[in-house]
């Protein structure tokens, strides 16, 4: 009976990490969630390009990067060529601390493989404004790691 209940505490483990936060992203309010609505609308459009030099538009320091932020435009307008169609996107994780800097991760999904994307933004005094953004292919250890974090959680009851 025992080894049954350990794999019904797993199964909730893991549905629980696969259940996105999104309605709680989306019901926060924040003015940063309009312009991630925004990139992904044009990402679904196959506009890569377009869709992470319009997150950056409103950054005070886009200037100063402009060669990076042209690199990473590069990358997502090659991604459909690459990894197939966009096909969704999850929220993942959704945290703001002390109301100044906000961390968001999604799940995208693409024909090949599933990929992160990471939100920075920051308000340094009475406005939101995009500070940073990543993407990788590496997001199986991340999903492992929170697993695991939270089956420890578990354990320790």
């Amino acid at each position: 009976m025992r080894p049954v209940f350990g794999v019904a505490i797993l199964s909730v483990v893991i549905a629980s990490l696969l259940i996105p936060d999104t309605l709680a992203a989306q019901e926060s309010g924040q003015p940063y969630m309009r312009e991630i609505d925004l990139f992904f609308t044009k990402l679904a459009e196959n506009k890569g390009d377009e869709a992470i030099i319009a997150v950056y538009e409103g950054s005070p320091y886009a200037s100063v990067m402009a060669d990076a932020i042209n690199n990473v435009a590069i990358q997502l307008a090659a991604m459909q060529r690459t990894y197939g169609e966009y096909h969704d996107h999850e929220i993942l994780i959704h945290e703001v601390v002390l109301d100044r800097y906000a961390y968001l991760m999604f799940f995208v999904a693409y024909d090949r493989q599933p990929f992160k994307f990471e939100f920075h933004f920051y308000k340094p005094r009475d406005e939101w404004q995009f500070q940073n953004f990543r993407f990788s292919d590496e997001i199986d250890y991340d999903i492992v790691e929170a697993a695991r974090l939270k089956l420890l959680k578990y354990q320790s009851f």
